[in-house]
Formats: C-alpha cells, sequence, structure tokens
C-alpha cells in the first residue's frame, strides 16, 4: 500500500514541473509525514493535498482533494474502510479489477483520474519485527508524480468536496528488496496528459510498476509510525540503498 507520504516544495516547483498554466500561487508546501483523513471519536482529521485534474476547458488544473476518496453515495462522510488506495490485481486488467470495486468503479467509468505530486513516500519492511520504514524518493526527477482516481460527494447541508484514491501495483525490484509487496503507479512525463483525459485504454495501459531505476530509499526512524511527527530526521539520509 502507499498510505504515508511527504510533501516538499513551492508551488512554482510544482507548476513548472507538471507545466501547469498560469502563475503558481506564491509559498512552499511541507509536510513531511502525511496520511489520510482518520476518525479522532466522533471527528474527523481531514487531510487535503494538492493534484491536478483535467479542468473544463482540457487543461490541467491544480485543485485541492480530501485524502482518501470518498464515494459519492456517503454523502460526504470518511468510509470506515480503507480507500486510500485502488489495488490492480496480479494478471488481471486494471478495468476488470476496478468494475468489481464499488468505491472506485464510478471514478474510473467516468474518466475520473487526476495527477498527485508527491516528494516521497514511506513503506514498513514487512519481514521484520518490529517494521524497518523506508522513506522511498525519486532518483532523478524532483517530485513522483502518482496515478489516482478521484470523486465528489455532498454532505447533507453542505458544499460538494472532492477526493482522491491512489492507484497502486506490483512493486519494482527496489520496493522487494526492502521487503514491501505494492507501489504506487508512478508517472512518467509523456503519461501525464494520457492519464488525465485519454481514453480508459490508453490510462489502462499506464498501470504498471515503477522502473527499476526511477526510484532510491533509506531508513528512517520508526517515530514516522505517529501521523503527528514532522521532524527533520525524517529527512535524513544514511546510506542510501
Amino acid at each position: 500500500m502507499c498510505g504515508r507520504g511527504g510533501h516538499d516544495f513551492s508551488w512554482k516547483q510544482v507548476y513548472d514541473y507538471l507545466n501547469l498554466p498560469g502563475e503558481a500561487p506564491p509559498g512552499h508546501f511541507r509536510r513531511l509525514n502525511v496520511a489520510p483523513s482518520s476518525r479522532r471519536g466522533d471527528e474527523v482529521d481531514w487531510t487535503e493535498l494538492p493534484a491536478v485534474v483535467a479542468g473544463a476547458s482540457g487543461q490541467p488544473e491544480m485543485v485541492r482533494m480530501v485524502w482518501p476518496l470518498v464515494p459519492g453515495w456517503l454523502k460526504g462522510e470518511l468510509p470506515k474502510f480503507s480507500t486510500a488506495n485502488c489495488r490492480s490485481e496480479p494478471g488481471e486488467r486494471f478495468s476488470e479489477t476496478v468494475a468489481k470495486k464499488p468505491t472506485f468503479r464510478n471514478a474510473w467509468r467516468r474518466n475520473q483520474r487526476c495527477l498527485v505530486p508527491f516528494s516521497w513516500f514511506y513503506e514498513w519492511d514487512q519481514r521484520s519485527k518490529p517494521k524497518q520504514p523506508w522513506r522511498v524518493l525519486p532518483a532523478d526527477a524532483p517530485m513522483l508524480v502518482l496515478a489516482g482516481l478521484w470523486d465528489e460527494t455532498r454532505p447533507p447541508g453542505g458544499a460538494p468536496f472532492r477526493s482522491f484514491t491512489l492507484v497502486t501495483t506490483e512493486p519494482n525490484a527496489l520496493l522487494r528488496d526492502i521487503g514491501h509487496h505494492r507501489a504506487p503507479v508512478i508517472l512518467p512525463p509523456e503519461g501525464w496528459q494520457a492519464w488525465l483525459s485519454s481514453t480508459p485504454e490508453a490510462a489502462e495501459a499506464l498501470v504498471a510498476p515503477p522502473g527499476d531505476d526511477t526510484l532510491r530509499a533509506h531508513p528512517v526512524t520508526t517515530r514516522v509510525n505517529n501521523p503527528g511527527y514532522q521532524e527533520e530526521d525524517l529527512r535524513s539520509c544514511p546510506v542510501p540503498f
């Protein structure tokens, strides 16, 4: 799964790298340890992140969305089941997998696909006890652009909002070597527009493991297990893997 990540970039970096139209807003987006929205008793601690969708004119447009996906039929209520990731199944076309999942199939059928920039994501070695967290970064790109699906929902008496899930697939060699069995779909620049606005068949062809030369990783402190932990040592880099 890809259920934790980090952001550390200026809006100008995002606009320049993703070639977004218009002028980037000023400022920097920095959250070193980001988790999906979660419940705290009767309250919800909502997580909103930047994402890119196809705008009305077909041009890419930066928006803010809730993570994880809240299906339209839940009327704005955070699901009690995990929707942070939409998993592709081995040996099965993604369109076949997603068609079996009521939570995600409407987003796929409506071509509601998005790009989600992350500076890095965290994965945990499933073989170690306790599980060792790893910070996974792009090998030579300024950020990772992950494939997502989005939906819109409206709470009773409230304003509609959009939310997203990250599409996951089989791991590459690096993720297998650090003891993890899934990977987010990482889109190359030539796949961004296709994911946003091409045919479902063209988008489906992009659901593939990351290339073996696209990522690097290093272990981090187990303090990252606490989603509220935001200290600089999360960025410290021992010998890279």
